[in-house]
């Protein structure tokens, strides 16, 4: 048993460190390439979309909000994303995504 616990909390641990809070884009970074390098590992594409919003995240202050705080264990915050930045990005998420 406790190995099947042990190999559960490695399972987690493994599949959280693929978002990290730590990436800063370069200079000439775009929202789309930002996407790519930052999002992309937790938010696959659904149906030709970056992702599926809610109606309540729709809207770009929403998006940096989530950017900024991010949510419980599964979404980590991202402090480097700022500014003009995050405004990008969120912009780039919403133009590109579907909405629930």
């Amino acid at each position: 048993m406790k190995k099947v616990w042990l190999l559960g909390m490695i399972s987690v641990l493994v599949l959280l460190s693929g978002c990290s809070d730590k990436y800063t884009p370069s200079a000439s970074a775009t929202p789309e390439s930002i996407f790519s390098e930052a999002c992309v590992k937790c938010h696959s594409p659904v149906n030709g979309k970056v992702m599926a919003l809610s109606r309540e995240m729709a809207n770009t202050a929403a998006i940096i909000e989530r950017i900024k705080d991010g949510k419980g264990f599964g979404m980590p915050a991202f402090p480097n994303l700022t500014g003009g930045t995050a405004e990008g990005l969120a912009q780039y998420i919403l133009d590109n995504s579907a909405t629930k």
